[in-house]
């Protein structure tokens, strides 16, 4: 007499063990923590950016009636990626007048960095002795000179950091008169930092 197979009973899973109120809590205040955290980084990352988020209009920093002054022959900016140039016209040689402005926008760690190493002289063909700190001009900023050399006009240049942007403003005059290439730099960089301002 055969016997009828048995089969296994399984036997029901237990139900799954309910999160006690606390570790619920403490999950929940984990999640909190983690999205204050990056909250917190996003934050800070962008205040490192700068106030800056896009490159201004180059062109546009100094005003027509500025560059007429300087440079009375300039007709319209020359702009590229990071500078623009306002010059007298080729015919009037070598020597010729112009303006030249030129921005670099980094976070405001590498634009502060970058001033220092300008400031201290890096930069070839640049007088050390008669470098001069200017105040009320941005965050920071300086004046230098490249002086005369054949094939080369005075020029006297200003460099200004606001927050993220370094801006590199020099003015080259035809002739060697330091004082009025100093009063021109000057005086655009002055210009360029008051529009950059603007919103």
């Amino acid at each position: 007499m055969t016997t009828p197979a048995t089969t296994p009973t399984s036997t029901p899973a237990p139900p799954p063990a309910k999160l006690s109120r606390r570790a619920l809590i403490t999950w929940i205040a984990l999640i909190v923590m983690a999205f204050g955290v990056l909250g917190a980084w996003r934050w800070w990352d962008r205040a490192q950016d700068g106030e800056f988020r896009a490159d201004p209009h180059l062109c546009g920093l100094v005003t027509p009636e500025t560059i007429h002054r300087l440079v009375p022959e300039a007709y319209g900016g020359r702009e590229d990626t990071a500078s623009c140039t306002w010059a007298a016209p080729r015919e009037k040689g070598k020597y010729r007048a112009n303006v030249h402005l030129f921005a670099s926008r980094l976070d405001v760690e590498l634009a502060e960095k970058d001033m220092r190493e300008q400031r201290a002289g890096g930069e070839a063909g640049w007088e050390k002795g008669t470098r001069e700190d200017l105040v009320g001009l941005g965050d920071e900023a300086f004046l230098r000179f490249r002086p005369p050399t054949p094939g080369k006009n005075i020029t006297a240049q200003v460099v200004f950091r606001r927050s993220n942007m370094v801006i590199s403003l020099a003015y080259a005059r035809s002739d060697d008169d330091r004082q009025a290439a100093r009063a021109g730099a000057v005086d655009a960089a002055r210009e360029a930092a008051a529009l950059l301002s603007r919103p």
